[in-house]
């Protein structure tokens, strides 16, 4: 079978399955799928027929990055009980079980929810629930960051961080910061992160999707959080490679996730590959695997197959994304003897070649 442009494999990508991993940019809220979004309207008596199926599944297509967000909070409005978060989170774990994934980070947007007055409490009791029945009947460990929205400004991710430091000691690791990134410099929230730290908790934000090599260093230099959500257009900027080269600051990427919303213009185009070849430290994850139509094991086949990276590399990507997670060294250094374990068989010399 022949190689892929740029050196990739596509038989390497055979048995990726096989391979236990981990996730830490996954949005509950674009894990929901058109089925399970009719579930949730059916269960309360809304309409879920043709006609709806019609129109929400336009909610699943994006012309472009604001499109996308559009979808994102349309879909949003569609979630209003606790058992409806319970329910995506029962589905997100059987999915990424599929994927032999053993630990996912998976951000939650409740404050897009305590706005619409749904208790932050209810919900996260409501998945943090699900998510411990899943765990304890073999399916994967979940862990959720509290995601802000970055255009409502500082009030909103101050309130997140009260919220994240109440929830800590349960499965509430961190927070995260999404949304529109040329709505509000970074500086207007470096209060919130540097209090996010004091009191324990991870921070992620994203930045170098939609704006550009600005937005990365602001949120190195600014923020100064633990990851980089997305980060690939760092690329436009030498210097800034350096330093996330240096620093090994790991940048959380999505591929199919920045094709759909066209910040990368196609999968050759796509920043991942030369920078993982220039030495930062680079993760694969799915995002808003429904709205995307993707799943984490998809991303990891474009490595290998559409991105031409060699099994190699895609092997030290898996790798870099356990060790970028927020796990503690004993969980960490599990996971990652299972994974060294079984990628010497799937990515053994002249496998499947």
């Amino acid at each position: 079978m022949s190689a892929q442009p740029g050196g990739g494999d596509p038989a390497a990508t055979d048995r990726l399955d096989e391979l236990p991993k981990a996730e830490i940019h996954l949005h509950l809220e674009g894990s929901i799928d058109l089925e399970t979004l009719l579930a949730l309207r059916a269960r309360r008596g809304d309409d879920h027929g043709p006609d709806a199926r019609r129109r929400l599944g336009a909610l699943y297509r994006h012309r472009d990055f604001p499109d996308f967000l559009a979808h994102f909070r349309d879909l949003c409005a569609d979630l209003r009980e606790p058992d409806d978060f319970a329910l995506a989170t029962s589905r997100l774990a059987a999915r990424l079980a599929r994927d032999n994934v053993r630990h996912a980070e998976v951000m939650c947007s409740v404050g897009i929810f305590a706005r619409r007055g749904l208790p932050p409490g209810e919900i996260l009791d409501a998945i943090g629930a699900a998510a411990a029945e899943a765990e304890a009947a073999g399916g994967p460990r979940l862990r959720f960051l509290l995601d802000g929205v970055r255009q409502w400004g500082p009030p909103g991710m101050e309130e997140l961080v009260e919220i994240a430091a109440a929830a800590r000691g349960t499965r509430v690791i961190g927070i995260g910061m999404g949304g529109d990134e040329s709505a509000w410099s970074a500086g207007a929230f470096a209060d919130v992160f540097r209090a996010a730290r004091r009191l324990g908790l991870r921070t992620t934000a994203h930045a170098g999707e939609f704006d550009g090599p600005r937005s990365v260093w602001q949120a190195i230099e600014v923020l100064e959080v633990d990851r980089i959500g997305h980060g690939i257009r760092a690329l436009e900027d030498a210097e800034l490679v350096r330093t996330l080269v240096r620093r090994r600051l790991p940048l959380e990427c999505c591929p199919t996730s920045n094709l759909r919303t066209r910040v990368a213009a196609s999968w050759q185009a796509h920043p991942i590959a030369a920078l993982h070849r220039a030495g930062a430290f680079v993760t694969v994850n799915s995002d808003d695997p429904a709205l995307f139509d993707t799943t984490l094991g998809d991303e990891w086949r474009a490595l290998g197959g559409r991105m031409g990276l060699a099994r190699d590399d895609v092997r030290r990507i898996g790798r870099n994304t356990i060790e970028a997670a927020f796990l503690d060294e004993t969980g960490r250094a599990a996971l990652l003897a299972a994974y060294d374990a079984a990628a010497l068989q799937v990515f053994a010399p002249g496998e499947n070649a």
